[in-house]
């Protein structure tokens, strides 16, 4: 253990990319983009790793924190449209984020158990039709080796 504690949000966040990123699709062959910051040049549904908030854990053994990461799923349509695709989306990211154990783990950090936190969804018009955004929030607790 070190002496000194380290910011472990850069690893939280590549955690959840390498967990997202081509791994969640609508259709055969055809992988959702997930991003850190929206090119604006982006083609909905897409991911978003948005928030992370970290709060330490007074610990006498190591460094630890309590973290959480919100996961936004926007969906964009015509006219109309629904909640099905933020749903079926989201269904396929919680099949690879809830976990039991260890969630990641590499040289410097381990990030154990997964749980969800809350979700919510946001409707809204917007210029060019209607944008559909469910934000879920994800629990993880990480402990700096």
């Amino acid at each position: 253990m070190t002496d000194f504690a380290k910011d472990p949000t850069n690893t939280y966040r590549k955690a959840y990319f390498d967990k997202l990123n081509n791994h969640i699709s609508i259709l055969a062959g055809k992988f959702i983009t997930v991003f850190d910051r929206v090119a604006d040049d982006a083609v909905a549904p897409f991911i978003i790793l948005s928030n992370v908030t970290l709060a330490p854990v007074l610990n006498s053994d190591c460094f630890l924190f309590n973290a959480t990461i919100v996961i936004d799923i926007v969906t964009r349509f015509n006219s109309g449209g629904g909640n099905k695709l933020s749903n079926e989306i989201a269904n396929q990211i919680f099949q690879k984020i809830l976990t039991r154990g260890t969630f990641y783990q590499d040289t410097e950090w381990n990030i154990y158990t997964t749980s969800l936190a809350d979700t919510r969804t946001i409707e809204s018009a917007s210029t060019d039709g209607y944008v559909i955004r469910k934000l879920i929030t994800f629990k993880n607790s990480i402990q700096q080796l």
